[in-house]
């Protein structure tokens, strides 16, 4: 992070500064963990408006589902650069009798996910509790609706005023955006179904009640075939005990039909350099990649050291490619580096390889082009196979459609009512790329007119379209560390003024 750019005037930040911190899952609370822990001394009152009971889990660690894991060992969950092991030691003082199956052969650990949430959150605790200095930590368990300026005067001026859905208000000096992923949006034949076809489709992946509503031997569609889909199938081979898990057949539906690739047991170390004469096109950065890829197996090196290598760089490269080339790329070469970026815990790649062995799972690569209803009851869906002429389509049955396609954080606008209510009121603007809100360098939220506020920022994946890699660790630890060192010396030079 950097001083403000010129034009950039400081934020308005006095003794006791308020932050509010708008949404506490991971970002959020490692923002204000990162706070408390590494400038205790500045006189902070910090507001996380966050509904859920607990901080820090978010939407990914708020899961009380034993077949969700990490999909990073526990060794490289990194939170503190200085102490990159800090998780896993926690997690074996901690002990894992109720599960066996978190330690692989080689001692690794890929514990259940909603591990990960208790831990930060406990981080997080501990932080506030025993902060020796000014600053305060306070749980607001509310939803914010509204920013505003501050007894009417205009936002940010003197501070601002959050509006909450429960009422009242949290006032606030300075105002970091901290939301959580936006829901995936429906493909558009799955959009305004008439019933009963409409009541088939589960929209939202993560709603555990719904899954486990499916009858055990039931016909299940999953559309999307990243981690999300993956957790949805091996969550349903692992649904109901004393049933053996979900009997019926189970199809695995995306547009290329790819897996996110297991996760190595060998050691990964970043190898290659894409940011020296950085490539300022799309193809051109493909190329070196792939260059890369091959000096990597000719050394006898796991390809994972060039994605290593890539999530490092990310923001160099990233931004070295004009608008234009970032679109280019997220069209072509997104699902490619997903997969291979995003990588499978192993117990739930055996889960997927077993659930193909034996039939039950089927994997298909096609575009989805039409939904009706089936006469006995179910649904029937019109594919278009991937690489087949166009005239060609595939009818497949099914009784359930599970909508995997990921967050939609293109339309984030409209489906978060605080962002679509700011953007509306002229204070932020989504990003050109599509991956959320437009910031500048230092997660200043940037106005229509490319200008930054001062006190309003923005931490978390929905600023990747600025930083482009902020969806995994440990680059999502980095990012608020960097952020809250930024707002510290912003607040320190205030104060000192």
């Amino acid at each position: 992070m950097t001083p403000p750019a010129p034009g950039i005037p400081a934020p308005a930040i006095r003794p006791g500064a308020r932050i509010a911190i708008l949404g506490g899952g991971l970002s959020g609370a490692l923002f204000a963990l990162h706070l408390l822990r590494d400038h205790p001394a500045l006189p902070f009152v910090i507001d996380i408006v966050e509904p859920r009971e607990r901080l820090g889990a978010g939407l990914a660690y708020d899961t009380d589902n034993p077949m969700l894991r990490i999909n990073v060992s526990a060794a490289r969950m990194a939170l503190f650069d200085e102490d990159r092991t800090h998780f896993d030691r926690w997690l074996r003082a901690r002990g894992l009798p109720e599960d066996p199956d978190a330690e692989r052969p080689d001692g690794t650990l890929f514990p259940r996910r909603c591990l990960f949430g208790i831990y930060v959150a406990g981080l997080l605790a501990d932080a506030a509790a025993s902060s020796a200095g000014p600053a305060r930590l306070r749980h607001v368990r509310d939803r914010a609706v509204a920013v505003e300026g501050a007894a009417g005067d205009p936002p940010g001026s003197r501070g601002f005023a959050i509006e909450l859905a429960g009422g009242g208000t949290v006032a606030a000096d300075l105002v970091v955006l901290a939301m959580s992923h936006p829901p995936a949006a429906l493909p558009a034949p799955l959009r305004d179904l008439p019933e009963p076809v409409a009541s088939r489709v589960l929209a939202d992946p993560w709603d555990s009640r719904a899954l486990d509503s499916i009858p055990y031997g039931d016909r299940v569609v999953v559309i999307g075939t990243g981690l999300t889909g993956c957790d949805v199938i091996a969550g349903l081979r692992g649904q109901g005990p004393k049933h053996g898990g979900h009997r019926g057949p189970i199809v695995g539906l995306s547009r290329h039909g790819l897996l996110p690739r297991p996760r190595t047991a060998l050691p990964v170390e970043a190898y290659g350099d894409f940011t020296t004469g950085p490539a300022t096109d799309a193809l051109a950065l493909l190329r070196r990649v792939r260059a890369a890829i091959a000096g990597c197996e000719a050394a006898g090196r796991p390809w994972e050291d060039v994605v290593d290598a890539l999530r490092k760089q990310a923001f160099v490269l990233w931004n070295a490619l004009p608008k234009s080339e970032q679109r280019r790329a997220l069209r072509h070469l997104r699902t490619f580096w997903d997969v291979h970026r995003y990588q499978c815990a192993p117990q739930i790649d055996e889960t997927m390889r077993a659930a193909q062995a034996d039939g039950q799972l089927e994997i298909v690569a096609a575009s989805l082009r039409g939904v009706e209803a089936a006469p006995d009851g179910g649904v029937v869906l019109t594919l278009h196979p991937r690489h087949a002429p166009d005239v060609v389509r595939r009818r497949l049955q099914t009784d359930w459609i599970v909508n995997c396609t990921g967050p939609a954080h293109g339309g984030v606008l409209s489906s978060n009512p605080l962002l679509g209510a700011m953007a509306a009121a002229g204070m932020l603007v989504a990003d050109p790329t599509g991956l959320g809100i437009a910031v500048d360098a230092d997660a200043h939220l940037l106005r229509p007119d490319g200008s930054a506020w001062p006190s309003l920022f923005v931490v978390g994946p929905l600023a990747r379209g600025t930083f482009g890699e902020l969806m995994g660790l440990p680059q999502i630890s980095m990012q608020p560390r960097a952020l809250a060192a930024h707002v510290a010396s912003l607040a320190g030079k205030a104060l000192a003024a």
